[in-house]
């Protein structure tokens, strides 16, 4: 397993493979509702406040869907 900071560390055929390909990428919508809201999700879990962190995955684990790992 391989893992990228972003798609400029791919090769292009890495990149076609993932991601480019039409045949086989997923295009979702998002829609942020509520700024504030979509702030606290992005950063509450890679902030510095560790129990906060531990809270926020306890809160929300058995919600997530398609979980990369």
């Amino acid at each position: 397993m391989q893992r990228y900071k972003g798609l400029g560390e791919m090769t292009a055929q890495q990149l076609w493979e993932t991601t480019m390909d039409p045949e086989h990428r997923t295009l979702l919508s998002v829609r942020l509702e509520d700024i504030a809201e979509c702030e606290n999700h992005l950063h509450h879990p890679d902030g510095e406040d560790v129990e906060a962190r531990r809270k926020f995955i306890e809160d929300n684990a058995l919600d997530v869907k398609n979980l990369d790992i």
